[in-house]
């Protein structure tokens, strides 16, 4: 969560101090409406992103089941993202799931069908909410006043893109190791069956 924090901050910092230094003429305003406007851009990013994940929370688990072929992960994308070294980073990658009742940090039960299962369907919920909420981000654009897209609210958005672009590059890299955990359950629940 710091990071993030961090992140945000530093970028706030960034695009005012850009937009203060070299903008204000081109901007035609003062200052502290740079200001606004860029704490107005991260709220509404905030917000949207919030909005987004609450509803799709809200649906059901069973859209997201680890069957449907959607939710695959190729073969390549492994070697993707071990290329972006994510076993180092991973995690640092901010996790809210525990707020919504699931925390995908950790792996708590990996002997129990049922709860792999769930978490499965976790990750693929976290999935859908980062790639829905890439494009809905980008309203930001089209919200606040228009002189502003270049130098304040494109920027905003970008680095709201990339705070949700890591998230799927990390649940994208777990994914495949939680479906052959739940493949080998299953072939282990089958035997004790008969």
């Amino acid at each position: 969560m710091l990071l993030y924090l961090l992140i945000i901050f530093i970028s706030a910092i960034i695009i005012s101090v850009f937009n203060i230094l070299f903008g204000l003429s081109l901007l035609n305003c003062s200052w502290w409406v740079v200001i606004v406007i860029c704490v107005g851009g991260i709220v509404y990013e905030f917000l949207v992103d919030l909005i987004v994940a609450i509803i799709i929370k809200k649906t059901p688990n069973k859209w997201y089941s680890s069957d449907k072929k959607i939710f695959n992960v190729p073969n390549w994308y492994k070697h993707f993202a071990e290329s972006l070294k994510v076993k180092k980073w991973k995690d640092k990658i901010l996790e809210l799931g525990s707020y919504g009742g699931f925390s995908k940090r950790k792996i708590e039960n990996p002997k129990e069908l049922d709860y792999v299962n769930t978490f499965l369907s976790e990750i693929n919920k976290g999935i859908i909410t980062h790639y829905v909420i890439l494009p809905v981000g980008f309203t930001l654009l089209f919200v606040l006043p228009a002189r502003f897209i270049l130098t304040v609210l494109l920027p905003i958005a970008l680095v709201n893109a990339f705070l949700n672009v890591l998230p799927i590059i990390v649940l994208k890299y777990n994914y495949p190791k939680l479906k052959m955990l739940k493949e080998f359950l299953t072939r282990q629940k089958n035997k004790t069956q008969f």
